[in-house]
């Protein structure tokens, strides 16, 4: 679109104005377009409806809830309970201790299996920094011996 024209009717007044743009559908000179992080009013009026309504969704939200509607229920536990699971807390920071944890019932399976693959990357992070340490260790003997 290389120009095109817009009217608004302001106080009466219908103003017109040629919007100019590039070829590459950037505005021409004199017009750098819209404020950087803008809204048009659209947008604008559209959130202040949603935001005065949110009471009103809040009550009949609760109204549900406490009719045991199931639906809601879930909604409302699903933004107000914290992701990921509960905190699990070890007497041990050996990986038989999340082995022996799921064998007396104090975490479930799949909190088991997230707990090892935490564990086996934290070792496995462990070993690299290790690995590291070694290389510029010999880096450095090399260095030195190089330097004979």
């Amino acid at each position: 679109m290389a120009g095109g024209a817009w009217s608004q009717h302001s106080m009466g007044v219908k103003m017109t104005e040629q919007i100019v743009r590039r070829p590459n559908g950037t505005f021409g000179p004199g017009n750098p377009g819209r404020v950087r992080g803008s809204k048009n009013k659209v947008s604008l009026a559209s959130l202040k409806a949603v935001q005065d309504l949110s009471s009103e969704a809040i009550a009949k939200l609760k109204e549900r809830v406490t009719a045991g509607d199931m639906t809601a229920i879930k909604l409302v536990l699903e933004y107000t309970l914290p992701k990921g699971g509960r905190t699990v807390e070890l007497d041990s920071s050996d990986p038989n201790a999340i082995i022996d944890a799921a064998v007396m019932g104090e975490i479930s399976p799949d909190e088991a299996a997230r707990l090892a693959q935490a564990t086996k990357t934290a070792s496995e992070a462990a070993e690299l920094k290790d690995l590291k340490r070694q290389v510029e260790e010999l880096e450095l003997l090399i260095t030195s011996l190089s330097k004979r």
